[in-house]
């Protein structure tokens, strides 16, 4: 018997995505899907033959992760379905923020970086190493894609210290690639629209053969604390809040075509992705 497809989230951090996670792990729990696997380490980011150990294990059917950056159509004979959510920008920004300063540490933020918000986002916005704080959602979607299709010519870890020319370079084609890589999402959906993108993924999931637990049966999970008077209104009067906001300008894009594909999902459930 042929191994049945897999169901790839790839979660993008501060998305609402742990939600999902956790509705995914459930429906392994409960027996509706075979197997489940979240895959959530600091930083390494995982080539396909390292995310599936084994091809041939016809149990895995559902994986989650921060960490899976690259999405070929196939691991051996099993088709790869991949699926996302994306947020509105500002506050997917405001809730990254958030989360570096409750854990400084894990990101390694330095302490001679104050605790305010303002200090924080500072250092996001400024530093040379690690992932880029500016228009973060489309830089999950097409930044290690664009970099193998460069060949090693640059590092998608060194992003802040690129040569100007490969920098613009990607620049300019980065929101192309991540329009056409989500084009081939079976799912994209919204933070701002939970039940209905969801809905969305079940419906077509069930096309594949999963049977997804109902959408009702999700649950609000892992919300960024808000820091006790820290107050976040600097990005609307501060000139640092403006550069915050104007670095956040291809994500308003993507954002944007994310909602399309999401209308035309809601308009053919049951259509697979192009």
């Amino acid at each position: 018997m042929q191994a049945p497809d897999i169901l790839v989230y790839v979660h993008i951090p501060k998305c609402a995505g742990t939600a999902v996670r956790v509705w995914l792990r459930d429906a392994a729990v409960e027996g509706a899907i075979t197997g489940f696997r979240a895959l959530y380490p600091e930083r390494h980011i995982y080539l396909p033959n390292e995310a599936w150990p084994s091809s041939n294990d016809a149990r895995l059917v559902a994986v989650s992760s921060h960490n899976i950056r690259r999405y070929p159509p196939r691991l051996g004979a099993r088709r790869l379905h991949y699926a996302t959510i994306l947020r509105d920008p500002r506050a997917q920004a405001i809730s990254v923020l958030r989360y570096t300063q409750q854990e400084r540490k894990a990101f390694g933020v330095p302490a001679s970086v104050g605790t305010a918000s303002i200090d924080v986002a500072r250092w996001l916005l400024e530093r040379t190493d690690g992932e880029p704080f500016e228009n973060a959602q489309t830089n999950h979607i097409a930044l290690h894609e664009w970099c193998d299709a460069a060949h090693g010519r640059v590092n998608p870890e060194r992003y802040g210290s690129w040569p100007k020319r490969d920098r613009a370079t990607y620049e300019r084609e980065r929101l192309p690639l991540a329009k056409s890589l989500l084009q081939r999402f079976i799912m994209v959906g919204t933070a701002e629209r939970p039940a209905e993108s969801l809905h969305v993924l079940r419906a077509r999931s069930a096309g594949i053969g999963l049977n997804l637990l109902p959408v009702d049966r999700v649950t609000v999970t892992n919300v960024t604390e808000i820091p006790e008077g820290d107050d976040i209104s600097w990005i609307d009067r501060d000139p640092l809040g403006a550069r915050l906001l104007e670095s956040l300008a291809v994500d308003y894009e993507l954002y944007a075509y994310g909602q399309t594909l999401l209308e035309r999902a809601l308009a053919e459930p049951n259509a697979e992705a192009v």
